[in-house]
């Protein structure tokens, strides 16, 4: 069985991750899961992720924690079906530093996760830094898939995505608020940043999608994916390895009660969450999956 070290840190408390599914947006397929980084502070309880990483910039822990989240969560994926993402978010500061391609040259060997099964997350402002270049330029060349997250917030140009293989942009959750007003600039946004990434071959997710309007109106504009709470809350590491492990597809729908695994192996319902399994379109013979 793989396992991976604990990181040595400075601060107090324990880091775990959660993983968020990103879902097919026309028929609520299971993509991917990103891996979201938590911490349990021994007297404060669970510390917010905007808490957490500055205050690992400013320890000096921020390189450890790094390591630890890719080489934790690319062993965690080799528990999934081969064709179920893994997403791990980054700051431009650990671009600029070079951590990120060396994190992630380690964890592949040491895990033997396949390169383009992961997917390393990076922000607008990284791809246009000129001193985090040669680190996302290592990530490319070793087969890892890009994405740029948080996308319509500040972009003027996509020259600098292509530039840097790009394969995905996820569209900021804060335009998807806003695409179920008839009017306004949230709409124009979504449909805009959608058509320019099909045109350059990049796919796209629409993040913080929250109820079936939101994710109607971006499947009209022919978004590729989709995440947010209209699915779940991000999930426990057992909970998401549930359904990313197969034998089948999982596929997200509104329609049947579906019930899951905690972490101490007990049984519970997940509050609106539907799952229907369907055959991994990867797996030799495989049929259709089912819409939800």
């Amino acid at each position: 069985m793989l396992t991976y070290p604990e990181p040595t840190l400075t601060l107090q408390g324990t880091p775990y991750l959660e993983y968020l599914p990103v879902v097919d947006a026309s028929n609520g397929r299971l993509l991917g899961m990103e891996a979201l980084v938590r911490w349990r502070h021994p007297t404060r309880g669970r510390i917010s992720p905007d808490l957490l990483i500055p205050a690992a910039e400013a320890s000096g822990d921020i390189g450890p924690l790094t390591r630890w989240i890719v080489a934790a969560a690319c062993v965690e994926a080799c528990n999934w079906l081969p064709s179920i993402q893994l997403g791990v978010n980054c700051t431009v500061e650990q671009l600029q530093r070079g951590e990120v391609s060396v994190a992630v040259a380690s964890a592949l060997e040491e895990s033997g996760l396949r390169s383009d099964q992961l997917n390393i997350e990076v922000t607008e402002g990284a791809v246009v830094d000129p001193t985090a270049a040669a680190d996302l330029q290592a990530l490319s060349e070793m087969g890892v898939q890009l994405s740029v997250d948080d996308v319509g917030t500040n972009w003027s140009s996509f020259e600098p995505f292509k530039r840097h293989a790009i394969s995905t942009v996820k569209i900021d959750g804060s335009f998807v608020a806003g695409l179920e007003s008839n009017q306004g600039i949230n709409r124009l946004v979504v449909e805009t940043v959608i058509h320019m990434a099909h045109s350059l071959g990049m796919s796209t997710i629409v993040e913080q999608v929250e109820n079936a309007n939101q994710l109607r109106i971006a499947a009209s504009f022919d978004a590729d994916a989709a995440q947010g709470f209209y699915f779940t809350e991000p999930l426990a590491q057992a909970d998401a390895r549930n359904f990313a492990s197969g034998p089948e597809i999982t596929v997200f729908s509104r329609t049947q009660g579906q019930t899951v695994l905690l972490p101490d192996g007990t049984p519970a319902s997940v509050d609106s969450l539907v799952t229907v399994r369907g055959p991994d379109p990867f797996a030799k013979d495989a049929g259709e999956t089912p819409s939800p």
